[in-house]
This record gives structure tokens, sequence and C-alpha cells, in this order.
């Protein structure tokens, strides 16, 4: 199982009880299907970055959950039956962790090369005059 976030933005013509019930009904699938939900964040109704559907307003709600990808796939399809929920997204966060370890490894990889070049990282202040 893998650590996965997601988000959905519900119509704002909702009502705070079909909100609660919408989310309800999500948490649901992912305990049926074996996911561990880990947390469920309600954002409550938001202005939108962009219209979608001809709304410039949604619900938001996020999901930390560890499932596998046929957890996920399933919540897609289910997201994307309902006409309720308006946007959403799934990000795979175990390998953004993953990427950023290694970022760090080649940053300390790199710094322990100068030092033992004797090699002076330059400050800001030095470059700036």
């Amino acid at each position: 199982m893998r650590r996965y976030e997601t988000i959905f933005v519900a119509s704002p013509t909702l009502t705070d009880e079909q909100v609660d019930e919408l989310v309800r009904n999500f948490e649901g699938i992912i305990a049926e299907q074996g996911g561990e939900l880990l947390k469920t964040d309600k954002w409550g109704r938001k202005k939108l970055a962009y219209e979608v559907q001809k709304f410039s307003e949604g619900y938001y709600t996020l999901f930390e959950m560890n499932a596998g990808s046929t957890l996920i796939a399933e919540l897609e399809r289910r997201f994307r039956n309902n006409d309720s929920v308006i946007k959403y997204l799934s990000v795979r966060m175990d390998v953004q962790a993953k990427a950023a370890d290694r970022q760090k490894v080649r940053y300390d990889r790199e710094a322990k090369r100068k030092a033992q070049a004797g090699i002076k990282d330059r400050s800001a202040e030095e470059v700036m005059g």
C-alpha cells in the first residue's frame, strides 16, 4: 500500500448536509476497498482558481490515505460518475518524499565533495556585493 492524497471539489449547489453525506459515502468506499484513511480534511466552500462546469466556487475535501492503485482507480471512477463532484485529483505522496530524499542526498554529497576540496560556498551577500 502506498500513501496518497486525494482532493475533490463538490458542487456549490449542495447543502452542508449533502456535502457531509457525500464525504461519508467516499470514506465508506475507501474502507470497503481495503484502504486506510489517515485523515479527512474538509476545507469548506472556497473560490475556484478558474470556472469549472460554470461554477466559480466549490466545497473542497482532502483525503490522506494508504491505498493500492486499484482503490484509487475505483475512487476516481466514482468521482467521475457522481454529478455532485466537479473536480478531483489524486497524488501519490511516497514518490515525492523519495524524490526529496534523493535531492538531499545529492546536495549533501556535493557539499562533502566541496569541503574535501577546500571550495568555499559563496553566500548571497558576497554574490550581490
